[in-house]
């Protein structure tokens, strides 16, 4: 049974946790880590870039009194690795060379590698063990994770602004003319945070020929997502500047979400428009997240010119109010297990 000191070092390693860019750390999941005795902290630290130390690692490289690991607990907001094969060693073995005697984890790793095997590996060798009574805090962190262990493939966020007209009949832009602006200041704020969280941000062809967007994370501090403009391979190749990157695209599927995974090192996907794409991959279902900036003041274009807004998928929508004038709605499809497609996909 955990204890209220349990409690408060599982949450401040959940917040050490989300300190994590996901986008720095893909494929990998981000995961925070805190070694204490009582009151005393002696150790903490996070997952902070692919291919660097894991969080349990960096925590026990910052301990100052090594000689009271055997009396402290680690605790992790992922079940430790044991698997080899990959970037780093794994963590367990060092945890119990360390002489750490009690581990409290947040939930399982999902990852089939692993999903159990560390947490018996650390039992086998006479280490306790907990997990943290409600896992969800934790799992919510992963959802990137997930869908790369499980199907191979990018996590997918639609994105876009529209005006009211919720459920559809909002308007998303002008036909012929770039940037016609939707968003308000903290709209503007909000996207930019979005592709922070992002490794890569697209848009259709004709979506970068009006707007020209840079599509980088100019008003969020954090890295900015590789930019993909996808264009119908029947018209040709387009000549795009640096660092944009063109990819040929007919039919959203398994082996096209797979190929940007493995090929092109596409991760998580921002898809930012326009209104064509959106709606490509909301019919085909391949999204993993669905988030929409509704403006209540944004200027409409004249009538003849109107591009409206993506129909919205029959989703349960939490609402959130950014300024006086929007407001975002969020929503993630039902899943039986986390993050599948909403329907099947050819």
């Amino acid at each position: 049974m955990l204890t209220p000191w349990d409690a408060l070092y599982l949450e401040r390693a959940l917040e050490l946790a989300k300190r994590a860019a996901p986008p720095a750390v893909e494929p990998n999941p981000p995961v925070g880590a805190v070694i204490a005795v009582g009151e005393e902290v002696l150790g903490e630290g996070y997952h902070a870039y692919f291919g660097g130390p894991h969080a349990e690692i960096v925590a026990l490289e910052s301990v100052q009194k090594p000689e009271l690991l055997p009396q402290a607990t680690l605790y992790v907001t992922l079940e430790p690795c044991c698997h080899t094969g990959k970037k780093t060693p794994p963590c367990v073995p060092a945890l119990i060379n360390a002489g750490i005697r009690r581990v409290v984890i947040g939930t399982r790793d999902p990852n089939p590698a692993v999903h159990g095997a560390g947490i018996q590996a650390l039992r086998a060798a006479g280490v306790e063990v907990l997990l943290a009574p409600d896992p969800r805090p934790f799992r919510s962190l992963l959802r990137h994770f997930w869908v790369h262990v499980r199907h191979e493939r990018p996590y997918i966020t639609l994105k876009w602004a529209q005006t009211p007209g919720h459920p559809s009949g909002g308007i998303l832009g002008h036909r012929t003319q770039g940037l016609w602006p939707i968003s308000g200041f903290w709209g503007r704020v909000w996207g930019h945070r979005l592709r922070t969280r992002h490794s890569h941000i697209a848009v259709g062809y004709r979506t970068w020929l009006l707007d020209q967007p840079r599509l980088t994370a100019r008003l969020w501090p954090g890295p900015s997502p590789r930019p993909l403009v996808f264009y119908d391979p029947r018209r040709g190749k387009p000549t795009l500047p640096e660092p944009f990157l063109g990819l040929p695209l007919e039919t959203i599927n398994k082996d096209f979400l797979q190929s940007l995974y493995r090929d092109h090192r596409v991760s998580s996907l921002l898809v930012e428009g326009g209104s064509r794409l959106l709606q490509q991959f909301l019919a085909a279902g391949w999204y993993d997240e669905v988030q929409v900036l509704v403006s209540y003041e944004a200027p409409l274009p004249p009538p003849e010119a109107i591009v409206w807004a993506p129909a919205w998928p029959p989703l349960k929508w939490k609402r959130r109010r950014l300024s006086p004038t929007e407001e975002v709605w969020i929503a993630r499809p039902p899943t039986k297990g986390p993050h599948l497609p909403q329907k099947p996909a050819p």
